[in-house]
Order: structure tokens, then sequence, then C-alpha cells
């Protein structure tokens, strides 16, 4: 009995001697380690309801977006897309809130507004995606504006295989506004190649015929 009363007392010795040195770092870092995963957790509740309130004026924006026929809130669209840029500047959605401005400003015919809308994605895009996109809509309304030295130098830039057919089409519809009309009808060609049938082909066919009824 007594060498086992010996043992506990030298194992609480121990303890003392181990907390004396160590325990003020051990309850630090228990702190932080707790502290930290709270830290997190709430980081990502922001975090998820931020998203949530993008998403949701995102899609309030694109609900109101005006059509062909007539539908839509330009006023909405504004004020959703104006909430987006101010409140998640620099996020793909404050991306495609200036892709909105640029779309409503075009279909109002205000084309210096559109061009800068659309400067304002290429320039510092969230992704890369955004900025081809944002490059082509820019090209469309630098032809429409007659800057075709412009539009061509957008155009020389890298373009990823699944935007190669829409940048050989703007490229032939550059060249046709030059009246090159070789130059454009190889680029309309080289453009169906590359599109492979899919979405805008009907469109590219259409314009490389008209070229071939002229000559």
């Amino acid at each position: 009995m007594a060498d086992y009363i010996r043992d506990e007392e030298e194992q609480a010795e121990r303890l003392r001697n181990w907390w004396q040195k160590n325990g003020v770092a051990t309850v630090v870092v228990i702190v932080l380690a707790v502290g930290s995963m709270i830290g997190w957790r709430q980081w990502q509740q922001h975090q998820s309801v931020e998203a949530g309130k993008a998403s949701g004026l995102y899609e309030k924006m694109i609900g109101a977006m005006p059509t062909g026929d007539g539908d839509g809130n330009a006023d909405a669209v504004k004020t959703n897309a104006a909430a987006l840029i101010d409140q998640f500047a620099g996020s793909s959605y404050a991306g495609y809130a200036h892709l909105a401005l640029a779309k409503l400003a075009a279909q109002d015919g205000d084309l210096d507004e559109a061009a800068s809308q659309l400067r304002l994605v290429v320039d510092k895009p969230a992704t890369k995606e955004l900025e081809h996109v944002a490059r082509l809509r820019l090209v469309r309304v630098l032809i429409a504006q007659n800057e075709l030295d412009a539009a061509g130098k957008e155009l020389g830039r890298t373009w990823p295989e699944s935007m190669q057919g829409q940048a050989l089409e703007l490229k032939g519809d550059v060249a046709k506004a030059r009246q090159q009309w070789d130059e454009a009808r190889d680029a309309y060609a080289s453009a169906l190649e590359a599109m492979g049938g899919q979405g805008g082909s009907d469109r590219v066919q259409m314009k490389l015929d008209d070229l071939n009824r002229q000559s």
C-alpha cells in the first residue's frame, strides 16, 4: 500500500511540474484551436449568407432584363446591377452586372457606355471566361462604332477553343466592313469549321452565302 501511495504522489508531483512548465501554453493552444474553429464556422456562415445575397440580386437582375418582346424592367436591372457592383466588387457577380449594363446600353443605342462597361470587365476580370465573353462583346460594339483597328487588335489575342468560332466570325465581320471580301470568306469558312455545326453556325453560313452571292 505504501508503494502504491508513493507512486501516486510521484505521479501527482510529475503532473504538477509538467503543468507549471507547459500548462499556460497548453491552455493557449486549446483556446486558439477552439477560437479558430469557431472563427472558421462563422466565416463559412458569413460566406454562405453573402453568396445567397449575391445570388438573389443576380436572379432579380436577370429576371428583369428586357427581351425582344418588350418585357422586362430596365430600372430594376440597373438597381440590382449597381448593388452587385457595389457590394461584391471584383466578383463574378459584379462582372455579370457590368455585362448586363452593357447590354442595356447597347439596346438603347449608347455604344460608348456599352464599351465602357465591357472594358471594366476586360481590364479586371474575375475569371478568364468572363474576360473572353466581355472581349467578344466589346469587339461587336467596336465594329458597330466602325472602330475596326481597335476591334482587330482585340481579336488578335489568344482565344480558348470554345470561343474560336465566334472570334473567327468577328474577324470575318471586320474584314467585310473593310470590304476585304476574300479575307472575310476565309474567316467565315474557318469559323464554320471551328463551330462544327454548333450554335452560331447557321448565322455564319448566312453571312458566307451573302458574300458568295455578291461575287
